[in-house]
């Protein structure tokens, strides 16, 4: 009866019209339209329905509005549009790739997370091989390393920054002479001779103490670092008490000095502001002329942001202040952030001892294994076509080594020291380098690798010096001095003395001088691909020099 029921049902209702099964659409068509949501789940298209539409066009009225008639044109060439494309369309342009020199895309951040990936690869390889071939994850300790000579090398640099504190009760007393030890006379000389020895004092420090030279390059780099500032503190003020003493002078102008006010080269001074000579003013109004020098004479006694006059600066907190900010020319004021950022400290701080922990590694695992098997095997030696295929062989397996450590000490000093300095004092300027990377000579990378160091030289050596001598002697001193000064790092650090590091740096300038020339002067690639190649070769080949020569 069931079935007899159910076969009636079935032929009563033959005679209604059911709709025809649709075949699924394109699987690929269905994915990009639904991405554009232009689909719903089930794969129909989206149609904006109302209460009274059926999902069709509705026909407009001849009178409708033109904006209406525009709508209604643009949306009927869009389903047409849609009717027919089999694939999602794919627009082009006249665009360059990301590394294109032509290209404004400048956020290249991923390649430094794939830098520190690289490091940590490197070290993990590092520690497997060390425990097959050893059983230790390192052939060294790297904490036995980094805290060898810890207590004596914490009192030292203490003791060596606080024998700088004497600069202070000096400027004052210089400042209140009125006669030879005035600082324009013999003021200036006894601060000399006081720095002098306070650098053979604490330089020749760690060797007395036969310190390992993890410390000893920290504290020989910190010692050359508080003696910039130290300089830049007492030649600055001394020019203010100069300064100080014609503005009181000018209380009598009847015997006071009339020349024109001496401005003191700033760190951001331009060099051919500071080629530029100071011409006098001829006025026919001397009261104008009075005016204008008192005028001049103490705005140089006065901070740029208005806070801060000489001599309210010669404090022992202002003292201390510069000596924490991360700038080596000293201003009597310096523009600051809101607060300082606890979090961004802790992560700066945190990447130091990680970058000290990699250099150590990196050091320790692919150069002293290195140098130790290349002075074995030079020991035997007496001929100098042996000798040379060592010391290149050497100097080739250090070039990946040195790169790495390149790399290393920029982030480390750079990004991450002068940073963590920066956020604790709230120190606003945090230019510490420029795009040193694109260098294409060895001037403008002496510019913008270290510009704390650069705005030293160009204010306390080239402006100094350039009133006195011409500008190729001032450019050419600037360079002596410092290549002394990496010749005495590279001394403390091997202790030994070769003039190496004096020879390659004094060498920029012929090299800077062809580079110059209108035969390679604005190859941006080529001079970029020498600097590159001469910089890593030069690590690698005064490591090997210094080390085995």
């Amino acid at each position: 009866m069931a079935s007899t029921a159910s076969s009636h049902d079935q032929d009563n209702h033959d005679h209604i019209l059911r709709p025809r099964a649709v075949k699924p659409g394109n699987p690929m068509v269905i994915r990009a339209m639904s991405e554009e949501q232009t689909l719903k789940p089930n794969g129909l298209a989206h149609t904006h329905q109302s209460g009274l539409s059926s999902g069709r066009s509705t026909p407009l009225p001849a009178d409708a509005p033109p904006s209406l008639q525009s709508i209604s044109s643009a949306r009927k060439q869009i389903r047409a549009q849609q009717k027919h494309r089999m694939f999602p369309t794919v627009d082009y342009f006249a665009r360059v790739s990301h590394f294109d020199p032509k290209s404004e895309y400048r956020d290249f951040q991923g390649f430094f997370v794939l830098f520190w990936i690289g490091l940590a690869i490197m070290v993990m390889t590092t520690m497997l091989r060390n425990i097959k071939d050893t059983g230790l994850p390192l052939r060294v300790r790297p904490w036995q390393l980094l805290t060898a000579n810890t207590w004596q090398l914490a009192l030292s640099d203490g003791v060596m920054v606080l024998s700088t504190g004497l600069s202070i009760p000096l400027q004052k007393f210089f400042r209140r002479s009125n006669g030879v030890f005035r600082w324009s006379k013999l003021g200036m000389p006894i601060h000399s001779i006081y720095q002098a020895a306070w650098l053979v004092l604490w330089v020749n420090w760690p060797f007395m103490l036969n310190w390992k030279w993890t410390a000893q390059v920290f504290f020989t780099l910190h010692t050359l670092v508080i003696l910039m500032k130290m300089h830049s503190y007492a030649f600055y003020n001394g020019h203010l008490s100069t300064t100080e003493r014609r503005l009181r002078a000018l209380d009598n102008p009847e015997t006071a000095s009339t020349a024109a006010a001496v401005r003191y080269p700033s760190s951001s001074t331009n060099l051919n502001e500071i080629d530029q000579t100071s011409e006098e003013k001829k006025t026919a109004d001397q009261k104008e002329a009075l005016s204008k020098l008192r005028e001049d004479l103490a705005f140089e006694l006065t901070s740029p942001l208005g806070q801060v006059t000489y001599p309210q600066n010669l404090t022992v907190w202002n003292y201390v202040d510069y000596i924490l900010c991360p700038t080596l020319c000293y201003e009597l004021e310096y523009p600051r952030t809101e607060k300082t950022q606890w979090m961004e400290l802790f992560y700066k701080t945190l990447a130091v001892f990680g970058c000290i922990f990699l250099l150590t590694v990196t050091s320790e695992e692919f150069i002293v294994p290195v140098l130790n098997e290349s002075a074995l095997r030079l020991e035997g030696m007496t001929k100098w076509t042996d000798m040379g295929l060592v010391l290149a062989e050497t100097i080739s397996m250090l070039l990946f080594p040195f790169m790495v450590i390149f790399l290393l000490v920029f982030l480390v000093i750079f990004e991450y020291v002068l940073g963590a300095f920066a956020e604790i004092t709230c120190f606003a300027d945090r230019h510490f380098y420029s795009d040193w990377w694109n260098s294409c000579d060895w001037l403008e990378f002496s510019r913008e690798w270290n510009i704390p160091v650069h705005h030293f030289l160009r204010r306390h050596v080239y402006g100094a010096s350039r009133p006195y001598i011409s500008k190729n002697m001032s450019t050419t001193l600037t360079f002596l001095i410092s290549a002394l000064l990496h010749e005495l790092v590279m001394g403390c650090i091997t202790k030994k003395l070769r003039g190496y590091g004096f020879f390659a740096m004094m060498l920029q300038m012929p090299i800077v001088a062809i580079q110059r020339t209108s035969l390679v002067k604005g190859r941006t690639l080529f001079n970029n691909v020498c600097f590159w190649i001469s910089m890593i070769l030069g690590l690698s080949i005064m490591c090997a020099l210094y080390v085995l020569v």
